[in-house]
């Protein structure tokens, strides 16, 4: 569950780490998080900054994914580090490693369609014809699915003969 908390608290937080307090007397003290503390605490090692306000919502571009990966195989970064560097959270950075691993930068960078896919998708052929030919490619379906119907009544008959003894016998002596 997510708590938010005041830039009064963070500050208290920032203040009480600079006097030497260790992650989980600050937490009692402020109320905050322990593992939030821990995070700000490893975020201010890294980057030198204490971040009191939380991180703006990125759009993750193509390039910033291909970016994001090749800081970490290419460059041998670690996780933190690039987390810190691009601002983008630890989930995100797991979850474009595992498509880059998975599929390389073809499955990383594959946009997926957004939206509900349409229930009846239409025709493609039938955009660029005229009035007439769409007619007569209707009719030779619906000549094609009679001639099936047909042969199906047929046999559905047949059958239906042959289970109860109905129709022309075959020699019978």
């Amino acid at each position: 569950m997510y708590k938010k908390h005041t830039q009064e608290e963070w500050a208290k937080a920032y203040e009480l780490h600079k006097d030497g307090y260790d992650s989980p007397s600050i937490s009692r003290l402020t109320g905050l998080e322990l593992s939030e503390i821990k995070r700000h605490i490893r975020l201010y090692r890294q980057t030198g900054s204490w971040q009191t306000e939380r991180k703006r919502n990125i759009h993750a571009t193509p390039a910033l994914r291909k970016a994001v990966i090749d800081a970490v195989v290419k460059k041998t970064l670690s996780y933190a580090e690039v987390i810190a560097m691009y601002g983008i959270s630890f989930t995100s950075l797991n979850r474009w490693l595992c498509k880059y691993r998975h599929g390389g930068y073809d499955e990383l960078l594959a946009t997926k369609p957004r939206g509900r896919p349409p229930k009846m998708p239409k025709s493609k052929r039938t955009k660029g014809m005229s009035e007439l030919e769409r007619l007569r490619e209707e009719n030779e379906y619906l000549k094609a699915e009679n001639a099936y119907l047909k042969k199906l009544k047929a046999l559905d008959q047949k059958e239906n003969a042959e289970m109860f003894g109905i129709g022309p016998r075959s020699s019978e002596n």
